[in-house]
């Protein structure tokens, strides 16, 4: 298990997914308003005038849409190669840690258990120096982990709204 939580794999399926969602509702909206205006070839009357607007406003409301999904796909597919960057940059704090005799655990840099040779002065100073060197290395990964999840939790949330406030204006209608 990596020293960095996230799953950059899940991520970049949930962008596909909101990209491709963002693809077949862009292309039905692009679709449905040339559709909706030719009904009033054939179609006149006030019945005819308030479908073809709310026909409209739906198609328009549907590109709308399918344009915040879009930029939400981006973000996430960016979101998911930052989180790979970091999990690759966790791995080689872990191995940097080993190969100094310590470990990684619940996000410090600690010894390593067992014997790791003659107790001495020197190589304890070492061991310390390269632990504060390695667990600053880790709380810098650690920190960009929590500040990169904050943003896109943050993005997340006003897309949500964003989406929100457009289907409530399209059942207002």
């Amino acid at each position: 298990m990596s020293v960095v939580p996230g799953d950059p794999g899940s991520l970049s399926a949930c962008a596909a997914a909101a990209a491709d969602v963002a693809r077949r509702l862009e292309a039905s909206g692009t679709a449905l308003a040339p559709a909706m205006e030719a009904l009033g070839d054939g179609w006149p009357g006030r019945a005819s005038v308030t479908a073809r607007r709310r026909g409209a406003e739906l198609a328009a409301g549907a590109v709308a849409a399918a344009e915040e999904l879009e930029r939400l796909g981006r973000e996430l597919q960016d979101r998911a190669t930052d989180l790979a960057d970091l999990v690759a940059r966790g791995r080689m704090v872990e191995e940097r840690a080993a190969a100094a005799g310590l470990a990684v655990r619940d996000g410090r840099v600690v010894p390593a258990w067992g014997v790791r040779g003659e107790a001495d002065a020197g190589a304890v100073a070492d061991g310390t120096v390269a632990a504060e060197r390695i667990g600053a290395e880790l709380t810098l990964v650690l920190h960009q982990h929590r500040r990169r999840r904050d943003l896109l939790l943050a993005d997340l949330r006003a897309s949500t709204d964003r989406l929100a406030a457009l289907s409530h204006t399209l059942r207002r209608g």
